[in-house]
């Protein structure tokens, strides 16, 4: 599958966890489902690097003698911005369940 594949089956992905928002939301939402997609699919090529390479080449004669590669480096920073992009998310769509809840409490008074 071609990374732009990838990225869209992860943006529908992603959107339809967001089904119960309201239209601006959503559109207000759009970008960084956008981004949330394309970061999780660059993870998942990086992690394949990973896989083949390590992070760190390691000198054969001499174990002391090791090489950070650039691998490493990126995926840290690819972590770090997914988990804040699906932090956000997970918080929109966590007080929108919870405005749910609270507005059936208040019917229930």
């Amino acid at each position: 599958m071609r990374t732009e594949e990838k990225i869209e089956k992860e943006y529908i992905r992603i959107k339809s966890l967001f089904n119960e928002i309201d239209d601006k939301q959503l559109s207000l939402l759009e970008g960084a489902f956008v981004e949330c997609a394309r970061l999780k699919v660059e993870l998942d090529d990086l992690h394949k690097i990973i896989v083949r390479t390590g992070l760190v080449k390691v000198h054969q004669s001499n174990y002391d003698m090791q090489k950070e590669l650039p691998v490493s480096k990126l995926i840290v920073k690819s972590r770090a911005n997914y988990l804040n992009y699906i932090a956000k998310l997970s918080n929109i769509l966590g007080r929108n369940i919870d405005d749910d809840e609270d507005s059936d409490l208040e019917d229930f008074e």
